[in-house]
This record gives structure tokens, sequence and C-alpha cells, in this order.
């Protein structure tokens, strides 16, 4: 028992072995002894497995890297003598760290640590903590073996490939000028032509207002170009020089990158694009931005359309006009940023994503076109690619229509549309999620808001209203955050039963009536301005003329309106002012059937059991609170929505007295006044039953 204790802790400690591979190799115990193998091939065996990114490695490939010029038979022999060299090395250690299996070994994660690993997984927010190399990757180990050599060499400009990577997206993201200028000179050790890194250099001594030093800066870098043959620095280096030379006095020069201006050229120059713009989501770095605030436009998530593939050539045109309405689609939305390719410059599509990235785009809607057999509806297959990924698809869905033409569908392309931009959304949030709030962006704050709103926890309902506050002083006239922070304070305000739900009712018809100024073609807004009016008695009419506003005008942008899910919505509200419950009920059904559904759907869904539970679906109500419950058991609303329904269908008592505990403990002070205050739309006599259902459920009167 005294001897298994010590093994134990051995066994359990993440860093037992402790490689080091750059300079010097070492191998050495938590208590500093050394296990390092004495022979050449054994140490490389071992580096071959630190260097594996703690995945297997075939023997037949140890054997290829460490006895390249033997047989394989023989090469295999050789392999297993060093194997059990190494095992023998490491056996003080007294548990395995290698995984040794019949075809493959492996260095096991949780035991040992590795130098160059941390390098290799260094990223912008830990790269201050690590010190870049001075000496060679495993330089001792050179002459082993050809192969092994060859390989050397890649691990090598794989470490500095991804340091480089690393560096010069911290001097793009960084904010603070030292850090930003010390990543600068880390970058031009590795490569001192780095134009990323020059910039970087020259706009910091601009924001400091040092004009001579980023005149002197500007010069050295001309000159030093200037000496190497054929190199043409890009437009955005081409354009800080210029603007550096021209203008005098210190006047306004340090103009965020993505205003470079493209040269111009006849029809045998090739389209090319300013360097990548910077993400949308972080903040913009102080380096970057202008001297002048007011002179930096918001930047939004740019997408790019391309005319979906189809093999039958009588399809084209086809192809061609729903790309067209797709891409009218999301410039009437107003929250992103369309770019135009010129057809001639399209890329190879082996490097498509590669190269549509350096245009600055963020994401790709592609897809394809399929004739229909023997008299099947035509199918467009629409995806969304990431860019940034290399071309990963991150959504996708199909629409379907008769062989005559989109234009005899009977599907709106709305529905896609509007779920392709929620899940772009989402998308971006979850990129961003493990940066702090203060690294965000306006937009990457409202989309941080959006998620916490998916939740339906209403916990987080403080932190996402500074969130939006925030992201409104930053950017006031962004149409989506305005369009966010509506929502926020719609589902607020059904959840909250407290004093402070009337400033966040007002405060959300200001942003709604603000979205609706910034996205006058979007009529999804007006459909939701006509449900915040809903809720004041004296502006009800004006709720049905809005409502019926915003169906005109998707009637008349759409032939294929009448599954579009704006389209459902406002029949859905001009039903309930109306006093047509039942009617309203049966539309959200529609909408719930929605094959692309998007994330606001998934947001609105405590709303769609409240138009249920109005239209006496009881047990579509009782079926999808269950789910909530399930889900996000901290959401009041559909729990009073889900209590209702189960009084007046009386089948479940049980059920009913824990949905009641699980509500009174969210809202001790919950009345049934409080509840029915969230129904000034519906007629008296429907306000009377809702009031005795919940007094049969055990509420007080209030």
């Amino acid at each position: 028992m005294m001897e298994s204790a010590p093994r134990h802790v051995r066994e359990t400690d993440p860093t037992l072995l402790r490689l080091r591979l750059i300079g010097q190799m070492e191998a050495k115990t938590l208590t500093g002894e050394s296990v390092l193998p004495v022979g050449g091939k054994t140490r490389a065996l071992l580096a071959i497995l630190a260097l594996s990114d703690r995945k297997p490695v075939l023997r037949s490939r140890l054997a290829e890297l460490l006895w390249s010029q033997r047989p394989e038979d023989m090469a295999r022999a050789s392999l297993r003598q060093e194997i059990h060299r190494l095992l023998d090395a490491l056996s003080p250690l007294g548990v395995d760290v290698i995984d040794v299996q019949r075809h493959s070994l492996a260095l096991k994660p949780a035991l040992t640590s590795v130098d160059a690993e941390r390098l290799l997984t260094a990223s912008v927010r830990t790269i201050d903590s690590v010190t870049p190399p001075d000496e060679p990757l495993l330089g001792e180990l050179v002459g082993v073996d050809p192969a092994l050599d060859d390989w050397l060499v890649q691990q090598r400009e794989r470490l500095s490939a991804h340091l480089q990577h690393v560096y010069e997206n911290a001097v793009r993201e960084l904010t603070d000028p030292d850090q930003v200028e010390d990543m600068a000179e880390r970058l031009l050790k590795f490569d001192n032509l780095n134009e990323i890194a020059w910039r970087a250099r020259i706009q910091t001594a601009l924001h400091r207002g040092d004009q001579g030093r980023a005149a002197a800066l500007a010069d050295q870098m001309s000159h030093l170009f200037g000496d190497i043959e054929g190199h043409i620095p890009d437009p955005a280096t081409q354009s800080l020089i210029a603007n550096i030379s021209t203008q005098a006095h210190g006047s306004e020069v340090a103009n965020d990158f993505s205003q470079a201006v493209l040269p111009t050229g006849g029809p045998d120059i090739p389209f090319s694009a300013p360097m990548p713009r910077l993400d949308p989501m972080l903040a913009l770095p102080l380096h970057y931005a202008s001297r002048d605030p007011s002179s930096v436009e918001p930047r939004r998530i740019s997408l790019v359309f391309l005319p979906p593939s189809c093999p039958d050539g009588k399809l084209a045109k086809q192809a061609q006009d729903l790309r067209d309405q797709l891409e009218l689609i999301f410039v009437h939305m107003g929250t992103f940023d369309i770019l135009s390719v010129p057809e001639p410059s399209l890329p190879d599509p082996v490097n498509a994503a590669a190269v549509y990235r350096s245009w600055g785009t963020d994401y790709i809607i592609s897809g394809s076109l399929r004739a229909g057999l023997d008299g099947a509806d035509n199918r467009l297959i629409v995806r969304v690619l990431d860019a940034r990924r290399g071309g990963v698809i991150i959504w996708g869905t199909h629409y379907d229509f008769p062989s005559a033409g989109p234009d005899a569908a009977k599907n709106s392309l709305l529905a896609p549309a509007q779920a392709m931009q929620w899940n772009i959304f989402v998308v971006e949030a979850r990129r961003i999620a493990a940066r702090p709030d203060a690294e965000l962006s306006a937009l990457g704050m409202a989309l941080r808001a959006f998620m916490l709103l998916l939740r339906h926890d209403c916990s987080f309902f403080d932190r996402i209203g500074v969130l939006l506050e925030r992201a409104t002083v930053l950017e006031e006239e962004d149409g989506a955050i305005a369009l966010i922070d509506a929502l926020h304070c719609y589902i607020r305000f059904l959840n909250d039963w407290s004093a402070d739900a009337e400033a966040v009712f007002a405060r959300g018809l200001q942003r709604v009536r603000a979205a609706v100024s910034l996205m006058p073609d979007l009529h999804a807004v007006e459909v939701l301005l006509a449900a915040y009016l809903m809720y004041d008695p004296t502006m009800q009419s004006t709720a049905v003329s809005v409502a019926q506003a915003a169906a005109e005008g998707i009637s008349r942008n759409d032939q294929n309106h009448r599954d579009s899910p704006d389209y459902l919505m406002a029949s859905i509200v001009l039903d309930l002012l109306q006093g047509r419950t039942n009617a309203a009920a049966t539309t959200v059904k529609v909408l719930l059937e929605n094959g692309c559904r998007s994330q606001l759907l998934e947001l609105l869904r405590p709303v769609f059991m409240m138009i249920l539970l109005l239209g006496e679906d009881y047990q579509k109500v009782i079926s999808i609170g269950r789910l909530m419950s399930g889900l996000y058991p901290v959401c009041p609303s559909s729990l009073v929505y889900y209590l209702i329904a189960l009084i007046e269908t009386g089948d479940f008592p049980e059920e009913t007295q824990q949905v009641h505990q699980h509500l009174l403990r969210l809202v001790p002070d919950l009345t049934i006044s409080k509840i029915v205050s969230r129904f000034p739309f519906i007629e008296k006599a429907h306000q009377k039953r809702l009031m005795d259902a919940l007094g049969r459920a055990g509420l007080v009167k209030g």
C-alpha cells in the first residue's frame, strides 16, 4: 500500500514527462530526473510521437522516417528494437506514457507536456505568454536519416508558419498599441517583408501622433521593398505610403485599411481586392482606426452569392434568377454587406474559399440546381459556406419548384433566407464565445446578447441589457442591433411582472421604432412593431394598420408569400387584434411546421405557446410546455401558459402541482392580475376565463 500511493500520484499528474524539443532535447520527470534516451534513433522516435498532435502514428510511418534506406522487413525489426529501448529509457516514470498498439504508437496526452506543442497551439489570447524560439527545433537530430531530415524541415516550417499566422492575427486584433508594436516586431523576425507588420508599426505611430516616426518607417519600408526585384506591395500598403507622403502638416492619414484604393487597369489586369476586412465581431484595433471615429463605417458580416451550379444548361437562367432573388432578399434585410464579384474573376473552385476570403468575404452562399425526373419538381440545394474555415458548410436546405420555373413555386424563398440569416448570426456568436465582452464590436455584443436570449433564462436579462446598451452607444444607427434589442425587451416584458416591466416595454418600443427607421425594407420589423402596439389598448387600431401594411408589402414583393414567416406572423397579429384567436392558433401551427426553422422562431416559441393557448389547443401547449420545461426550466412565461393548459384539461393533477410550485419558485410574488395584464388585446370574457383557470391553479388574485 505504501508503495502504490506515490505511483497513483504520478499517474494523475498531467506533466509526468516533460519534453523539450526546441534547442537541446530534454526528457525529464516531475522531479527533474532525466529519462532522455541515449541513441539518436530512439530520441527521434520519441520526437516524432511528441510532434504528432497526440494522434497515433503508424508503425509503417515510423519505419519510413527512421530507416528509409532499408528494406521494409528490416526497418520493422529495427523499429521494434527501438520501441523497447524507448520504453526502457522511460521506465523510471513508473507509468506507461506511450500507448503501444499492434499497428501504431501514441504519446498519452494527459501525462506529458511538450514545449513545441505549446507553441503549435498558441493563439492570440495566449501568445503573450509564449517566448519565440531562439534555437532550432530538434537541431541535434539532423543526419539521423534523410527522410527524417525532410520531416524535420516540414516540422520547422509548420511551427514557423503557425507562429507567423498567430502574430498576424494578433496584429490585426489587439487594441493596445504597445502589444501591437511588440507583435509586429516579433512578426518581422519571421519575415522582414511582412507588410501586415510594417503597416501595423506605421499605424501605431500615427495613432500615437508621431508623424515623424510614421514617415521614417514608411521610408524604411519603401527602400527595403525597392531592393527586392519584382516585389510589388499590395494596394493597402501602397495607399498607406501614398497618404503619408502626400498628407502634410499632420493631417488625417491613419485611414482604416479597408479604405485602401485599388489600382485600376485594363481588362488584362485580374480583379483584386484590398486586404481582408477586419473581423466585424471584434472591436476595431486602435492602430487601425481613423483618428476621426465618425469616418469609420459600421462593419457587417459580408456575403457573396454565387449562381447555383446546374449540369443541365437549360436551367442556367433559372439558377441565375434564384441567385438574384436570394441576393435581393438579403439586401432588403439590411443586416449584411453583400459583395459583388465580377463574373470573369471567379476563382478556381479548388482554392475558391481562400480567394473569396482574401476579397473580404465571410460567407459564400452557393448551391446546385437539379432538374426533376418524370415531371417532378426541380430542386435547388442552398448551402452557406464559411470562407474563414476553407469553405466548411455551416447550413443547408432545399427549395423545390415546378419545371416551369421559380415563379411558379408554392413556397417563399424568404423562409430559407431568414433561417440562413439567423444561423449565420449564431455561428458568428459561437465563434467569439471565448472572447471577453470588452474585445467585441457593437455587432459582436448584440449577437452575444441574442445567444443569451436563446437560453430562455430570465437570470440573464440584466447582462443582456448591459450588452445591448453598450452596443447601441457604439453603433446607434445599426438596424440589426436595434432589432435584437427590441426582441430582448419584448421577451423580457413577457417574463417580467415587476415594477421595471413598463420601462422595459418603453425602451423596446423605442428600439423597434428605430429598427423600422433603419431597415425600412424589412417587413418583419414592422410586424414586431405591431406586436408591441398590441399591448397598448389606445394604439391597437394603429397596430392593425401597421400589420396590414406589412402584410401588403410582403405580398407585393413576394408572389409566393403565403408561407413566408413574416406574412404568417403579420396574419397572426391581425387575427389576435380582431378576436380570431382560433385562426391565429392555426397559423402558428403552420409556422411551426416550416421546414426552414430559424433561431428567431425558436426564440418566439413561448409566444407561440401563448397564441395556441388562446386558440384552446391545450394539448399542443402541454406538449411544447413539457419540452420547454425540460430544456429551459427558468422561463416563467412558458410555465404560465403550460400551467393554464394543464388546468383547462384537468387530466394531469400531479404535473399541474409541480408546474405551479416551480413557477412560484421563479416568481414568488406572481399573481393572477399580473398575468392577465399581459393579455390586454383579448376580449373580457376570455380574460375572465384565464383568471378562473389561474384561480383553480392556486394563484392569488393580487
